[in-house]
This record gives C-alpha cells, structure tokens and sequence, in this order.
C-alpha cells in the first residue's frame, strides 16, 4: 500500500511539473515587447518593468497554478495595492492559466502597480513604469 501511495505522488508532483513548462510562456516573446514571468514562487519577475509609450508588456505564467495580472481598483481586495496614471483605463487579465501568455499595450506614461487576485495576500504585486514615447 506505501508503494502505491509513493507511486500516485510522484505521478502528481510529475504531472504538475510537466504543466508549468508546456504552452507559448516557453517561447520567444517577440521583438520589442517587455516580459514579466510570473512563477510559482508568487512572484512576478522583474518586479518593476520600464517601457515607453506605446509598447507591450507580455506576463507569462511559468507557474504551475493559475495566476492573474490586475490593476482594476473594484477588482481587488485592497485597493491601496494598485495605481494607475489619470486618464489610463483599469486592466484585469481574468485568469491565466500554466504556460499561457497575456499581453497589455500602454499608452498613457505614468506608473501602474497592478496585483494577482488570488494572491494579492500573498504580495504578489508588481509595477509598470510607462516613459513618454
């Protein structure tokens, strides 16, 4: 019985480590656009991010669980762990899940620290530093 036990957690632990290195957050991001990997150590990497006006942030979940990219004040629990500049529209990805890929286009400069839903308790948090084109 301690040998099936052994067996049927291997195959779990195998089969979560096969789901975090499989989908397009493995391949090249294209030229020009920012990455931002986000892991299953609850972070977001680089933790802050500086592009120009008009580029493209793109998160990649390398996680082995679900994760979201959120700066919508109405959407997260505290709304003191995001901001965005005057003027620039609130962005919530929904859910990304292992190895997906979800991609935001900035064009309003000024800082946004945006959070992931489910582990926004954790602080899981991060900012996009947006520069005038």
């Amino acid at each position: 019985m301690r040998f099936i036990s052994r067996v049927i957690a291997l195959s779990l632990v195998a089969g979560l480590g096969a789901c975090a290195h499989d989908g397009p957050a493995y391949s090249e991001a294209p030229a020009g656009v920012a990455v931002v990997d986000m892991t299953s150590g609850l972070k977001y990497v680089p933790a802050t991010v500086t592009i120009k006006s008009g580029q493209t942030v793109q998160w990649r979940n390398k996680a082995f669980m679900s994760h979201t990219v959120t700066d919508d004040p109405a959407a997260v629990k505290d709304a003191a762990h995001v901001a965005l500049p005057a003027g620039a529209a609130a962005f919530d990805s929904g859910e990304i899940k292992p190895g997906a890929v979800w991609s935001h286009a900035f064009t309003t400069p000024g800082t946004y620290r945006y959070v992931c839903k489910p582990h926004e308790g954790t602080g899981m948090m991060a900012t996009v530093v947006v520069t005038a084109g």
